[in-house]
């Protein structure tokens, strides 16, 4: 029995277990209310619903690590990462406000949008069959209205994905740093 726990207290120890731990917990005081409205509902009033994308790389991302590295080393290398980063943080600024264009208001009929990600499934789809999946759930999450939205765009990517993908950049950019320097 000393044994058991003894293995479990290691267990526990040990770097991803821990860090999955802290995220539970983590996860359980974004409930706890402050001012009325608990955490998740003031993070919620920032990003609104999360893309169907988004909740599918976090659940494979914390369940299954390895996966999920392999996947991003052969589908989602650096300059990819870095391309969609510019792609996201120029929709976002430009959605804003900040150009003479609003993108955002092209996903309410997206009827050319949803041309363009047909000829990107025709080009591409079997190479990166892993963004062809999370493209396919988040059309067939749109063509059930799944979320409260009626914009494709907050099907397809979300401000979490943005700055998930932001930090992935920067790993990235500072490990070559760092890697070049030694």
């Amino acid at each position: 029995m000393n044994h058991r726990i003894t293995m479990l207290r290691n267990r526990l120890a040990d770097g991803p277990v821990r860090s999955r731990l802290l995220l539970l917990l983590a996860a359980g005081l974004m409930l706890l209310p402050v001012g009325g409205l608990s955490l998740w509902r003031h993070v919620y009033g920032f990003t609104g619903d999360l893309a169907p994308a988004t909740w599918v790389l976090f659940f494979v991302w914390f369940g299954f690590p390895g996966v999920f590295q392999q996947w991003v080393s052969i589908e989602l290398p650096f300059r990819r990462r870095l391309l969609l980063l510019v792609s996201l943080v120029l929709f976002y600024v430009l959605a804003l406000g900040s150009g003479p264009v609003d993108p955002y208001a092209y996903g309410f009929q997206p009827r050319l949008l949803l041309l363009i990600l047909a000829l990107w499934v025709m080009l591409r789809g079997r190479v990166l069959p892993g963004l062809t999946l999370l493209l396919a759930l988040a059309l067939a999450v749109f063509g059930i209205h799944g979320l409260t939205s009626d914009n494709l765009f907050d099907y397809l990517f979300d401000p979490v994905l943005t700055i998930v993908l932001g930090i992935s950049v920067f790993r990235g950019v500072m490990s070559r740093r760092f890697s070049s320097s030694a």
